[in-house]
């Protein structure tokens, strides 16, 4: 049996687990398959069409990661609603410091850069981790139809997103990118992946 044809059975099974080097792997064996005509341990996920699964992966069953183009779109959607969140924030701050103590106003006037970054990474760590913590995609991520996944394809869980996001305010982490495989620091650290969705 080729392993094409072994991949029609593994893409559907219970038991399958995805390496992102060697592909479809059996979750119980922790290798490829290797059966000839059946496998002993096969079991169909009836929660899963072969359609919906094969769209995901492609035949050689890796991810279809994000292009670098579409990450880029990510981070600009991204970046312009955390700007407004914070000019939100920002003017919320206002208007109680203006009610509860006027005479504190002149606190939002002083330029401090280290405020702005401790601000500034607050903002992107609520923002990032609310977005991909409940739905698996940020604002820019539904605009280009891309989500977050784990390395092996399946959901990530909060702690996976919190940690990706803690990540996200390495300094010079947005420069980890510039990779051909336009994987970044929070995707290696926190073991996930941004991947294309389908319809």
């Amino acid at each position: 049996m080729t392993r094409q044809q072994q991949l029609a059975f593994c893409k559907i099974c219970t038991h399958r687990k995805n390496d992102f080097e060697r592909g479809i792997l059996c979750g119980i064996t922790n290798e490829l398959a290797d059966f000839e005509s059946e496998c002993p341990s096969f079991e169909k996920d009836e929660n899963l069409s072969p359609r919906s699964f094969g769209s995901m992966y492609s035949d050689e069953v890796h991810l279809p990661t994000a292009s670098a183009g579409k990450r880029f779109i990510n981070y600009l959607i991204d970046y312009l609603f955390i700007v407004g969140l914070g000019a939100l924030v920002g003017g919320v701050i206002g208007l109680v410091l203006n009610y509860v103590a006027p005479e504190k106003l002149y606190l939002l006037d002083q330029d401090n850069k280290l405020v702005d970054y401790a601000l500034g990474a607050v903002l992107l760590l609520v923002y990032y981790t609310f977005f991909e913590g409940f739905t698996g995609r940020s604002i820019g991520k539904f605009f280009t139809k891309t989500k977050v996944v784990l390395e092996n394809g399946e959901k990530p869980t909060f702690n996976d997103i919190l940690i990706r996001s803690f990540c996200r305010i390495i300094p010079f982490e947005a420069f980890s990118f510039l990779g051909k495989d336009a994987i970044g620091w929070h995707d290696t650290i926190s073991k996930t992946r941004v991947v294309e969705m389908h319809d």
